[in-house]
Formats: C-alpha cells, structure tokens, sequence
C-alpha cells in the first residue's frame, strides 16, 4: 500500500499532478485545496496518498497535503452514493476548517453550497460524519498565542472533552474567553466554558 510520495513535481494541475519518484511518474488525482498548497513544479513535493482500485477504473492515486485532508477524504468516500470524485469535490468546494465546522454545526446551508451536493446529501453528510471528524482541522483552527505559555487550557480542554462536550465546542468557547479573560487555573477555565456554552444552548 503506498502510504506517500515524495518526489519531484512534474506537473500540476487543479484536479491532478504527476509526481516523479525514481524515474517513475505517478499520476495523482487532488482536490482545490491541495493545488493551491503545491510548490513551483520542478521542486519537492510530498504528498499523502489514498490508493484505490476497481474493475471499472483499474489503479488510482489520490493525492493530499495533509493528513487531516486524507482522513476526511476516507470519511467521506465511505458515505453512501459519495464517490472518490464528488469526494475530491467536497474538499475543493470549500477549506477544510469551514467544512469541519459546518459539519460539526450542522449547517446544511453552507454544504450545499458545494456543487454536486443537495440539502438532502448535505444532511446525510452531516449525520453521518458529525461525530467523527472532532479533531480534523482543529490544530490550525485556533491561533497559537491562545494555548501558547501555559498549559491550563489544555488541561481544560481535556476535561471538558471527559465531561462528555464535542471538541471543537470546547475550543470555539475557550478561544473566546481567553480574548475576554485571565485564568489563573485549569478549573477556573472549566468553569467559564461550561457556563459559556450553557447560555450558547438555552439561546
């Protein structure tokens, strides 16, 4: 199973790109979001790879430049009626942190803004990912000053994530209340947070 390519890139394009790799040129298949991270062609690139074969297609390569875009992938490819290539649409309708979000708030608005997905493949998506992609994106998603210097929204965060709250619930709230507080400790972060995302509930 190939797990990677790294390689020169010989050529690259919004939908695919060919890596060369000891003299060998593999073409693989990318969405939007990977395109636009590829270097200038001629250079190293490395890229994480999905390796699919059926009858019909015989052997194809999917292309990613992180693993949390490959992960998504594999989510989606295992909902039923989305296919490798409307999952490869999926990723370049929109960035992969806006996509997790929209997932995990259930807004059908926004994901069917995607072409090729209606409402009712929106909702489907929705449910049948909105408990597994918690930690996707997540590690770009707040700034590095918010968590940076102590280690107490950490703990927090750890804690409410035992309490039973979804992730990234937790680290949209904490997010907020650092830039309108100062915590001197773990508890008082939990305490805040849990009072915050009360009220976001009773609204």
């Amino acid at each position: 199973m190939i797990a990677f390519l790294n390689g020169i890139l010989k050529k690259k394009e919004p939908v695919h790109t060919i890596i060369e790799c000891g003299g060998v040129g593999y073409e693989v298949n990318i969405p939007l979001s990977t395109f636009d991270k590829l270097p200038e062609q001629g250079t190293n690139v490395e890229l994480h790879i999905h390796y699919s074969f059926n009858e019909m297609d015989g052997v194809r390569l999917f292309g990613f430049y992180s693993l949390e875009e490959k992960e998504l992938f594999r989510h989606l490819i295992n909902i039923s009626k989305i296919g490798p290539k409307l999952a490869l649409a999926i990723l370049s309708g929109l960035p992969l942190q806006d996509l997790v979000r929209a997932i995990q708030m259930g807004d059908v608005g926004l994901i069917s803004t995607i072409p090729g997905i209606g409402k009712k493949s929106a909702e489907r998506l929705i449910i049948e990912l909105k408990d597994k992609v918690g930690n996707i994106g997540l590690q770009d998603s707040i700034l590095p000053s918010d968590f940076s210097g102590s280690d107490i929204f950490q703990e927090a965060e750890s804690a409410l994530v035992t309490l039973g709250y979804k992730q990234f619930e937790v680290r949209k709230a904490i997010s907020k209340l650092i830039k309108e507080n100062e915590f001197t400790s773990s508890e008082e972060v939990v305490k805040a947070t849990i009072k915050a995302l009360y009220k976001r509930r009773k609204v």
